[in-house]
């Protein structure tokens, strides 16, 4: 019985240094929904109840977990009696780091979130990896975070220092077993939240509504669920039979069938322009965030544009794969580092290739920068330019690489002596965080209405300028297209708020100088779309992989966006966006984006809508169901 006194006097100790933990994550979690109030809606005080109660148990849970091999040490400690002193300062050094590790990761995601939209998972891994270059302006831009870090650090070793004075007794080993049974119990309990189930990170969505879902998650346990289910995070859907579904949706696709003549197809250069972290409204007349971009407002013009466009991702690793590979984001981490990377793609540049198209890529950045070369691979794209190949580093930026104006007269010269047909992407840095500029040039775009983002933006409309002065003196210009379409949508940061269909809206626009149409197609498009639509321009006769359909082909029943933001799928039609929880099978919102912007009447369930609710969960679940056969089996055919 002493014994048993003895470890309940351990437990002390043991609910400290939890309560300890909790108090600081609860700070954190108040200072994220604060910092990215732009996201989210207005909190009404029983929403607030349930996203801080459910915050809470997903603290504990999180906490219990990452602290369990600190409190097993504590435990063997006190039973130990010649070695404690040893184990405790062991334990004490352990939790020290494991518990720096995790604030560290949740503060990141005050900072991260509005790139993201999601609360951090496996895909921070490559992002931090991607980003090692760029550490000293992060920390310039960040540093009230890194501030902040360093005081949840300091305020956690100081005090829990206090705690860790433990007094050990020798005891039987009858009690040495009661008690270990007692502390495992409480800390499995502690991890599963007192819910029937395990706490997962969609677990909140129970009662919490999914726009405020990541205020109610903890970030340590989305990014170890995220590791844990990397190697099973695809699991076969069987939404519909196979006919059933081919009626829906499919992954292979026939270009321009109704013709059999694969030698009719028109070999113009293709040139594809993906804009760095450009939202639609930078390029939209009238918007109060447009931006002064005098040569895309006149290439619009002349261009067939999309107003309605939309991607399939939220940051460049998915925006690429969507636009080159024609698949959306339905993975935590990037498609190329993914255990389905040796899935073979039949995409535009692929088709070019095998059509004898020269195929490259330019990136101003170091060589692979966040793994491009290596999908590039994938892709069908065999020349990858770089920073090292443009070789003179007094254009660098500190950051990210090569400004814009030099890499992509760079890219002009290489161009001008590539033989006829080639396939070219040019992915641009200067409009990326922190939208640095040339020096030679601030005074030039330093207009005071303009933002820094802004500013940045109507720099590269400025490089784009010269990079067709230049290419306009080389003869393949006018025997070719050019499209231009953002990676993914960066929010204006001027406390505005938005939503995830605002966050979804960017610039699709194409151009060809031998057709200068001034078309405007209001029809909806998405990323995954260039690929097929590409294919009719250039009137391709076979077969394509991909999720996208032909813009162009006015028989499509409809034209729709789908993406994922963290645990919630998202469709995006017309008028309508649509959030589907698969963990729980149900639909967590439906919104007439187009009629309420803000998102203010959650209309699912609602009688008078359930026929769309309906028709968008199917071809939802028909997109899932379609996406994971195609990975799982390795094959888009």
């Amino acid at each position: 019985m002493n014994n048993n006194k003895k470890f309940f006097k351990f437990l002390r100790p043991v609910l400290l240094l939890m309560g300890l933990l909790l108090l600081l994550h609860l700070v954190l979690r108040i200072i994220f929904r604060i910092h990215n109030h732009q996201l989210f809606p207005a909190l009404t005080l029983k929403n607030l109840w349930l996203t801080f109660l459910w915050g809470l148990k997903m603290d504990l849970a999180s906490l219990a977990l990452l602290n369990l091999p600190v409190f097993i040490l504590l435990f063997i400690a006190q039973y130990e009696v010649p070695k404690s002193k040893t184990i405790i300062r062991i334990a004490f050094i352990l939790f020290i780091i494991l518990n720096a590790a995790g604030l560290a990761i949740n503060i990141i995601d005050i900072g991260y979130f509005p790139f993201s939209k999601h609360r951090s998972n496996a895909d921070l891994l490559y992002v931090f990896a991607d980003s090692s270059g760029s550490f000293a302006s992060l920390l310039k831009n960040y540093w009230l975070l890194l501030i902040l870090f360093i005081v949840s650090v300091w305020t956690l070793f100081f005090l829990s220092k206090k705690i860790f004075i433990l007094k050990t007794t020798a005891g039987k080993w009858q009690a040495v077993l009661l008690s270990q049974f007692i502390l495992t119990a409480l800390l499995l309990l502690a991890m599963r939240g007192w819910e029937a189930r395990p706490l997962i990170p969609a677990s909140p969505l129970l009662q919490v509504d999914a726009r405020e879902l990541p205020i109610a998650q903890n970030s340590i346990n989305c990014f170890l669920y995220s590791l844990i289910r990397k190697k099973d995070q695809l699991k076969s859907r069987e939404y519909f039979s196979q006919d059933e579904l081919n009626k829906i949706i499919s992954s292979s696709h026939s270009c321009c069938a109704s013709s059999e003549n694969a030698d009719s197809m028109i070999k113009k250069n293709v040139v594809i322009c993906i804009l760095e972290s450009f939202s639609r409204v930078f390029l939209t007349p009238g918007n109060i965030h447009k931006a002064q971009t005098p040569f895309f407002d006149s290439l619009i013009k002349k261009s067939i544009f999309f107003p309605n466009a939309f991607s399939n991702g939220y940051s460049s690793n998915q925006g690429i794969v969507a636009i080159l590979g024609g698949l959306p984001s339905f993975l935590d981490e990037p498609f190329y580092y993914s255990d389905y990377a040796n899935t073979p793609l039949r995409s535009i540049g692929n088709i070019l290739k095998e059509k004898g198209y020269d195929t490259n890529f330019f990136l101003g950045a170091g060589e692979d920068h966040f793994g491009f070369g290596k999908f590039c691979r994938i892709a069908g794209i065999d020349n990858y330019y770089s920073r090292k190949n443009f070789n003179d580093d007094r254009f660098y930026d500190g950051n990210w690489g090569i400004f814009d104006e030099p890499f992509l007269q760079f890219g002009a010269q290489v161009l001008a002596k590539k033989n006829q047909p080639f396939f070219a992407v040019f992915f641009n840095l200067s409009s990326h965080p922190p939208f640095v500029i040339p020096e030679k040039y601030k005074q030039q775009f330093n207009s005071p209405r303009q933002s820094p983002q802004q500013r940045s933006i109507s720099y590269v409309d400025y490089s784009f300028r010269q990079f067709f002065e230049a290419c306009k003196k080389s003869t393949w210009f006018q025997n070719s297209i050019f499209v231009f379409c953002a990676d993914h949508y960066l929010y204006p940061n001027d406390g505005s708020r938005y939503t995830l269909a605002d966050a979804s809206m960017i610039p699709i626009f194409i151009y060809d100088p031998s057709e200068e149409t001034g078309e405007t197609d209001s029809t909806l498009i998405s990323q995954v779309d260039i690929t097929p639509s590409l294919l009719d321009l250039l009137q391709y006769h076979g077969k394509y992989s991909g999720f996208g359909t032909d813009i162009f082909d006015k028989g499509q029943k409809e034209h729709y966006a789908v993406n994922r933001a963290g645990y919630i799928y998202q469709i995006i039609t017309n008028d309508f966006v649509l959030g589907y929880d698969f963990s729980g099978e149900k639909t967590k919102y439906l919104y007439q984006y187009t009629e309420d912007p803000l998102w203010k009447n959650n209309l699912a369930g609602d009688a008078a809508y359930l026929a769309i609710q309906k028709k968008m969960e199917q071809i939802l679940k028909a997109n899932i169901q379609c996406y994971t056969e195609a990975l799982l089996r390795r094959s888009l055919e």
